[in-house]
C-alpha cells in the first residue's frame, strides 16, 4: 500500500508546472522587449538641418514682413523696414517685391486710422500673403 501512495504523489507532482520559473521567464522577456524597443522617431525620418544644394532659408526660419501704419501730418505712411509707402499703390509695389512665405504683420498705434489698417490688410491679401495678422502698438 505504501508503494501505491508514493506513485500517486509522484504522478501528481510530475504533471504540475513550476509557476515561479515561468513567471520569471515572462518577466525577463517583458523587460528585454521594453529595453530594446525604441519609442523615439527613427533617425532616418528626422529632418536634417543641413541645407541642400539650393541653400537659402526655409519659410519657417523667416520673420514676417512688418508693416507699420503711422499717422503723419500729411496723412498716413506705411513703413516696411527702411521703405516708406504713402499710397495703396506704393504699398502694393513694396509688398510685391518681398517674400510671402513668412506672412505679414500689420502694426499700428492707437491713433492710426482704421481705414489705413484695413487697406494694409487688403493689399497684403491681394498680393498673396496667406499669413496676415494685426498687432496693436502701445507707443
Amino acid at each position: 500500500m505504501m508503494g501505491a501512495k508514493r506513485r500517486r504523489r509522484r504522478g501528481s507532482h510530475l504533471g504540475a508546472l513550476p509557476l515561479t520559473s515561468m513567471i520569471d521567464v515572462v518577466f525577463l522577456l517583458l523587460v528585454y522587449f521594453l529595453v530594446t524597443s525604441s519609442f523615439k522617431e527613427p533617425e532616418r525620418d528626422l529632418s536634417s538641418s543641413v541645407q541642400g544644394e539650393g541653400g537659402g532659408v526655409s519659410a519657417s526660419e523667416l520673420q514676417p514682413q512688418i508693416v507699420d501704419v503711422v499717422r503723419t501730418a500729411d496723412g498716413v505712411e506705411y513703413r516696411i523696414g527702411s521703405r516708406v509707402a504713402r499710397s495703396r499703390e506704393e504699398l502694393r509695389a513694396v509688398l510685391a517685391a518681398l517674400p510671402r512665405d513668412a506672412g505679414v504683420a500689420i502694426r499700428a498705434r492707437r491713433d492710426a486710422p482704421i481705414g489705413a489698417i484695413a487697406t494694409a490688410m487688403q493689399v497684403a491679401q491681394d498680393e498673396g500673403y496667406v499669413k496676415r495678422s494685426y498687432v496693436p502698438r502701445d507707443e
